[in-house]
């Protein structure tokens, strides 16, 4: 009997194996995924920056449409190697190919970006450390610039916590499992790109990866 009971458990034991490098797999191809679909609508986003940088307006930022999703701008971590697209509003649908803004204004300083837990998008933000560089660029070609000033890690449903404080700018994602959310706060340089020359987004999209050439 102790020797049929030894055989079971190895079975089990390769189930459970089998289950988790399905897991992992799963994961890892819908990173790729999103990475991929990111990619995309980023070109998409680049294209529609003006060659010149525009006055910043007030209030809400200005949307582009990109294959039928609206846009605000990018966001660009240079320690993480990440340029990414942002979309207007959050939603399941929109997160699963782009990072979302969450609410507020990069104009009003309170702006708020959301992303799943991808490796492509904001799976590496618990590797940010204080006085690391964010650069947020509107569709008018205008980057806000601000460094990293604390990280923390938030309940996945404390929503007041969320939107507590007077932080320039928030990036926030789940961590594995959803049960919490690793929270990132900015404050603003007071750098902004100045109006008239070359978006400092069109070098960085050229040298980054995420442009696919």
């Amino acid at each position: 009997m102790k020797k049929y009971s030894g055989y079971i458990y190895i079975v089990l034991g390769a189930v459970c194996l089998l289950i988790a490098a399905y897991i992992i797999k799963n994961n890892l191809d819908e990173s790729l995924a999103a990475g991929e679909a990111s990619n995309q609508l980023l070109s998409g986003v680049i294209a529609q920056i003006p060659d010149t940088v525009l006055a910043a307006e007030k209030g809400d930022m200005p949307v582009a449409d990109v294959d039928g999703r609206s846009f605000i701008g990018t966001v660009e971590i240079p320690s993480l190697g990440l340029l990414l697209p942002i979309q207007s509003e959050w939603a399941t649908d929109n997160a699963k190919v782009s990072v979302c803004r969450y609410k507020g204004s990069v104009y009003e300083n309170d702006l708020i970006i959301a992303g799943h837990n991808y490796t492509e998008h904001f799976g590496r933000l618990n590797e940010l450390n204080s006085g690391d560089e964010v650069i947020v660029t509107d569709m008018n070609g205008k980057s806000f610039y601000f460094i990293v000033s604390n990280i923390e890690t938030l309940g996945a449903y404390d929503v007041e916590e969320m939107e507590k404080g007077e932080w320039d700018l928030t990036l926030f994602t789940c961590t594995i499992g959803g049960a919490n959310r690793v929270t990132v706060r900015c404050e603003a340089t007071g750098e902004v790109s100045e109006t008239g020359t070359v978006p400092d987004v069109i070098d960085a999209a050229q040298k980054s990866k995420h442009i696919r050439k």
